[in-house]
């Protein structure tokens, strides 16, 4: 039976099941005997021959779905456990099911980062859907369901999601991020050929690039050690000449791609007490060699927020602004050090010595 766009839905007698396909490809299925919907588990990537299956009539359709007569796949979205699906997918049946709210790009923008902040995603759509169904009954504006969102995404999922904050990463991430760990070097001809090189990965952090190259860089620049083995013997190219003679290229440098830059403990304890005393020179209104260019950085970071909100503000705006701003790179800074000695302390009772900090 021929549905929506190319949507289509047909029976698989041997099992007694309904599959649902889109472009010939397997989506959802219905299992007529415990009266359930399910989402396939590889769905879009498992692919049948749907002449190969008998046909659907209407009734055994709308029966299977309750009386539904399907116009979209969100009609079959609503059909199967909130558990197997995407955030995308909710945030489709939230668009579909109360679209005044949802046309509020701040209440719409919350509950998408309540969902990808979430670990049981489908408890959080279950308890954003009653929200959604209490404000209809009472006839809430969009603020308060905004405040109620915050408030409830505050207690499931543990922490101020809508907080400023910048962002560590737990593990390895492969987009555009910078890799923090403990290594250590097992073979020295060359020090940046991953082969050579033990990880530790079950400690690793990942910090985008962009917040490295504000926040981190000049501490990076400052305890970058080019002399020591690990970071000599870096290999960058290989010459031989014609008669066989081979020249070796190193590279003398913080390399900011995909290069293993090494450092000592003792140079990461030094970076943090450079960092602690950046706190405090920021916290007081001082100054010290990391100071101007932070500010500059807080200054250009204010502008750009106001600019995306395009609103005015006052003195008093960007005095709150400014506040704010250098409390989160504050924050950030304690949270990195704490990750720095944990790494060290476990990094040292597992044979690591250095820690590798490496760009994308």
């Amino acid at each position: 039976m021929k549905l929506f766009d190319d949507f289509e839905v047909v029976k698989f007698s041997q099992e007694n099941l309904l599959f649902v396909t889109n472009g010939g490809y397997l989506y959802y299925i219905y299992n007529p005997e415990y009266n359930r919907w399910s989402k396939h588990e590889n769905a879009g990537n498992d692919s049948i021959t749907t002449n190969n299956y008998c046909d659907v009539s209407g009734e055994e359709l709308v029966e299977a779905t309750g009386g539904v007569v399907p116009k979209s796949e969100v009609d079959f979205m609503r059909l199967v456990h909130p558990s197997q699906l995407y955030i995308g997918e909710m945030m489709a049946l939230y668009r579909e099911d109360y679209p005044q709210y949802m046309a509020d790009s701040s209440i719409n923008d919350a509950i998408y980062q309540f969902l990808l902040h979430s670990t049981l995603y489908h408890k959080s759509y279950a308890k954003i859907k009653q929200v959604f169904d209490n404000a209809l009954i009472s006839h809430l504006d969009n603020e308060a369901i905004l405040c109620q969102i915050k408030d409830l995404s505050l207690a499931v999922v543990g922490k101020d999601i809508f907080r400023r904050e910048i962002e560590i990463v737990d593990g390895h991430d492969s987009s555009s991020f910078f890799w923090i760990m403990p290594v250590r070097v097992v073979d020295y001809s060359d020090t940046g050929c991953f082969d050579n090189v033990a990880e530790m990965k079950s400690v690793e952090i990942s910090i985008e690039e962009d917040d490295v190259a504000l926040y981190l860089k000049p501490f990076l620049d400052q305890y970058f050690d080019k002399d020591i083995e690990a970071n000599k013997k870096r290999v960058d190219h290989c010459n031989c000449d014609e008669d066989g003679n081979t020249e070796i290229a190193y590279i003398a440098h913080f390399d900011w791609n995909l290069t293993h830059n090494y450092y000592t403990f003792d140079a990461i304890n030094k970076m943090i007490e450079g960092i602690r005393d950046t706190i405090e020179a920021l916290s007081m209104g001082k100054e010290n060699r990391y100071t101007a260019g932070l500010r500059e950085t807080v200054t250009n970071t204010i502008g750009w927020l106001y600019e995306a909100k395009q609103a005015k503000f006052s003195e008093a705006d960007r005095l709150a602004a400014e506040e704010t701003e250098i409390s989160a790179i504050a924050d950030f800074y304690r949270r990195f050090i704490y990750r720095m000695q944990y790494m060290m302390q476990v990094g040292k009772e597992n044979g690591f010595d250095l820690i590798s900090v490496m760009g994308p």
